[in-house]
């Protein structure tokens, strides 16, 4: 009897246009709000940030929905009727619970298509806040459901809409007026992202999911408690799972936005394929390692015929800080979050960029030890990008192309002089210059590098 009744009302109330309206109006939102996604974890904390509109709609729902028996002109002969009432309305909540679960499921399905990879890492801290984002929705519906049965107006659900949605977007600013990065908004049902803005590589701890459980299941459970209730008394009791929830959340709660947030490690571990030689990449960005693969390993055969013994596998990265590099490894840096597009060929130089070695910190400006500052950012010193051009195209037998604008840049100039005057040489001094070039970029050593590669006055 209980599945049959819990299905009349899933047709009969408002639970499946409920769940269509906040379905449809979280996948537009999650569409035209941002750019695709670059990660699985990006999504998902957005679809929790947006519930500051999809909760208000639960709210609003749960409202309209207890006003069924009102609207229908049979509130007092239910209310005649020998069963308790919390018998009569739990099938009703039942519905609009799975309504709303299924609505924020479904927004989530639907907006997977703006996934930029939908191949690409799924990790397991993404799993708790689906599961939050759905209990908070419960939590709305049930808690709209018992303002509705409170206040019995045709008025009370689009005003429950307003107050909601204003609440959500004032009340964390007045919560945390002394700092934007105060714990206590994690007490509201939207999440918001690391203030670092690295959602792939982060996941909610573990203090921090359990505190939000307690938290949305009290104030879920006391709105179904003071839905269900029938007299003064009990609805005043049904306050209790909230009071208790807020007495135990507040405290254990992460002091700071920041603390909440921590590292996912599995992210970060490396995936390599198979076979020889070995290619590697993060678990974030797998789904690039098949096209990786092939200018990998010619990258690897470049090296070793050109400057033998070259590395023996490649480990491709998203980070391009510079740090220490194995003598068998090739450390490569590719931007692989933005929807960049590259070309075998692309991919190859990257790789064989200076020798396979990443740019020294210490190098790239021309007053390496003055801070930058925002207004004026130190410049690249043109003789040393013009020496990493020139390994460049050495390790490519490809002469750096002259300027095809009006000006030319100065590096460009100095590439061409530099590879011209080391293609000269015999080719064992060629290589004995480059090897020299590569263990001083390793060592991030002092020294001009264009002369340590071509020699003092053979570049201008």
């Amino acid at each position: 009897m209980g599945a049959r009744i819990l299905r009349i009302e899933l047709r009969r109330s408002v639970a499946l246009w409920a769940a269509l309206v906040i379905a449809a109006t979280g996948v537009f939102v999650l569409f035209a709000s941002n750019e695709p996604y670059g990660s699985w974890m990006q999504l998902v904390i957005v679809s929790r940030d947006i519930m500051q509109l999809t909760w208000p709609l639960g709210l609003a729902a749960g409202a309209w929905q207890a006003l069924r028996e009102r609207r229908s002109k049979v509130e007092e002969l239910m209310a005649t009727t020998p069963r308790p009432r919390w018998q009569r309305v739990l099938p009703v909540a039942n519905a609009m619970a799975i309504a709303a679960v299924t609505a924020y499921l479904v927004m989530l399905a639907g907006a997977a298509g703006h996934v930029r990879h939908i191949d690409g890492y799924f990790p397991l801290g993404a799993i708790p806040l689906i599961a939050l984002g759905a209990l908070a929705m419960v939590g709305a519906v049930w808690l709209g459901q018992a303002v509705g049965a409170l206040l019995p107006s045709p008025l009370t659900a689009p005003m429950l809409a307003v107050v909601g949605f204003v609440g959500l977007a004032v009340s964390p600013m007045i919560v945390a007026q002394d700092s934007r990065d105060r714990g206590a908004v994690l007490l509201f049902p939207y999440l918001q992202g690391p203030r670092d803005g690295g959602f792939a590589l982060q996941m909610l701890s573990t203090r921090a999911n359990l505190v939000q459980a307690l938290w949305f299941a009290a104030l879920a459970a006391t709105g179904l408690a003071v839905f269900a209730a029938s007299r003064p008394g009990t609805r005043l009791a049904a306050l209790l799972p909230v009071v208790l929830g807020a007495a135990i959340a507040v405290p254990a709660m992460p002091r700071t936005l920041s603390d909440a947030w921590v590292e996912d490690r599995r992210a970060t571990e490396a995936v390599c394929t198979d076979d020889e030689p070995t290619v590697c990449i993060s678990r974030l960005h797998s789904y690039a390692l098949d096209s990786m693969r092939g200018p990998a390993r010619e990258a690897l055969s470049v090296l070793a015929r050109k400057l033998p013994p070259g590395p023996t596998r490649v480990l491709v990265g998203n980070d391009g800080t510079p740090g220490p590099q194995p003598a068998d490894t090739l450390i490569v840096y590719v931007t692989l979050i933005e929807s960049t597009e590259y070309t075998a060929d692309t991919l190859v130089e990257i790789m064989l960029d200076g020798a396979g070695v990443p740019p020294c910190a210490g190098q790239v400006g021309i007053d390496p030890n003055e801070p930058a500052t925002r207004e004026l950012p130190p410049e690249p010193d043109p003789r040393y990008v013009g020496a990493r051009q020139a390994v460049t195209a050495w390790l490519l037998d490809r002469r750096p192309p002259p300027a095809t604008g009006a000006k030319e840049e100065p590096e460009m100039a100095l590439a061409r002089q530099a590879f011209d005057t080391l293609a000269a040489l015999p080719l064992d001094e060629q290589r004995a210059r480059v090897a020299a070039w590569r263990d001083a970029e390793r060592a991030c050593s002092d020294g001009d590098r264009l002369e340590l590669l071509v020699g003092t006055g053979e570049t201008g």
